[in-house]
């Protein structure tokens, strides 16, 4: 039966609509998008929806469509719904704090003033979800924040990212099939991002 397995959540934050799409802050959509082909996802939850599952573990993912700052809506819903441990929702979002090309995991830890975040705390407690922070870099202007989280990505900032994106899918699993501890120590600080001159223009690789 489907529930002796352990149900888990990945939430992408972002905002819906052609206007937002590809831009830093949905970069949590875009994660997203590479766990499964969009056209598979259905609304549901206040979301788009769709389910897989990872060693008969039932992994529901949602890219929320309230709004970043009403992301804690369709969290709330759908994580009550199937009844599902605060342990085992992942949320993946941008992060200025981060250089462009930087991705950390952590488990709790506040919002650091992310909207998308701050919605969630607001409904279900956060100490123990796990969360995949992804660097959009930071602009030297702090008047310039909005303007730069809601901008696009440049041509060479996309091939910093490229690596995080190909990765994503063993980066989720590496946290479900072998543990919180165990993705932290591997992708937090044993993977660095090279630039190999193997492909014309270069390309980046885990080491």
């Amino acid at each position: 039966m489907e529930d002796s397995f352990n149900h888990y959540l990945i939430i992408g934050l972002g905002n819906p609509g052609q206007k937002y799409q590809d831009t830093r802050h949905n970069i949590g959509f875009n994660l997203i998008d590479t766990l499964l082909d969009s056209d598979s996802m259905s609304i549901k939850f206040k979301s788009l929806y769709s389910k897989i599952e990872i060693n008969k573990n039932p992994i529901h993912i949602i890219k929320p469509q309230t709004f970043m700052n009403e992301s804690g809506i369709a969290v709330n819903e759908i994580s009550k719904f199937f009844k599902i441990k605060q342990e085992n929702i992942i949320v993946v979002y941008d992060d200025l704090d981060l250089p462009i090309g930087n991705l950390k995991i952590k488990v709790g830890g506040g919002s650091a003033g992310h909207n998308g975040i701050k919605s969630i705390e607001k409904y279900i407690e956060t100490n123990k979800i796990i969360k995949i922070r992804v660097g959009i870099g930071k602009p030297v202007n702090k008047g310039q924040i909005n303007s730069h989280v809601l901008s696009k990505f440049t041509q060479n900032e996309n091939i910093l990212l490229k690596p995080i994106l190909e990765k994503f899918e063993q980066i989720i699993e590496d946290i479900i099939l072998e543990g919180i501890s165990f993705a932290m120590n591997k992708f937090n600080s044993k993977i660095q991002w090279i630039l190999t001159e193997t492909n014309q223009g270069g390309n980046h690789g885990f080491i």
